[in-house]
């Protein structure tokens, strides 16, 4: 007789286990799906987070060099407006100098036989009218003029003209010191000196030579 086993319930028993273990790898595949995209939403929070601080820093560092920039700015604007007021001031210092070193200029260039009966001067044109014992005292009184110059230790006398265009010049002050200045350090009285006319006079001076009339016009610098 032979025996016959029933394997229906045990092959239920292995589907049902099987089911669940399908069931519980699907859950734990869910869990760990959820758990990898909740820690990633959380990193790219934390990204996003650490993006947004940056650009909140970057923004406000943007608003205070822009206030550095407004203030730099002003203080442009306001240093051109205290230079302009201080060009004015200094040309207007020199105008009110200006005839003074002129005079002091004139003074120093006229030769001890030379004499000026009148000087006019107007916008920087001047004419000059005078006596000279002679032609040469004349001519020593031009080249006198042409010589004076303003240097930056003051007034002096052009003594060498150098070449390579700078000027030899003699102090006009206790020291006489002789220096060389570059062209555009000096800043020369009078330029453009001309002889209009001479007459002789007809009475002669005691050295029996006649005097010499002269009438002269020049440009004057009263920027100095």
């Amino acid at each position: 007789m032979m025996i016959r086993i029933n394997l229906l319930p045990v092959r239920q028993v292995q589907k049902r286990e099987q089911g669940r273990q399908f069931i519980v790898l699907m859950v734990g595949m869910f869990i760990i799906t959820a758990a990898a995209n909740g820690y990633w939403y959380v990193w790219m929070d934390g990204k996003r987070e650490a993006a947004q601080r940056r650009l909140d820093d970057t923004n406000a560092r943007i608003a205070q060099l822009e206030k550095v920039i407004g203030e730099v700015t002003n203080l442009q604007r306001r240093k051109k407006e205290v230079e302009e007021k201080l060009a004015v001031l200094a040309k207007l210092t020199k105008q009110r100098a200006g005839p003074v070193k002129l005079l002091d200029a004139l003074a120093t260039a006229i030769p001890k036989k030379v004499w000026l009966s009148s000087f006019e001067e107007k916008g920087g044109a001047a004419v000059m009218v005078g006596t000279a014992e002679s032609f040469d005292d004349v001519s020593e009184f031009m080249r006198g003029l042409n010589n004076i110059a303003w240097s930056p230790k003051g007034m002096g006398r052009v003594v060498e003209r150098m070449r390579n265009g700078s000027f030899k010049i003699e102090l006009l002050n206790a020291d006489a010191e002789i220096l060389e200045i570059a062209p555009q350090e000096l800043g020369f009285f009078f330029s453009n000196i001309e002889l209009r006319s001479t007459n002789t006079e007809a009475a002669a001076t005691k050295t029996g030579a006649k005097p010499v009339k002269f009438d002269m016009t020049l440009t004057v610098n009263l920027g100095i």
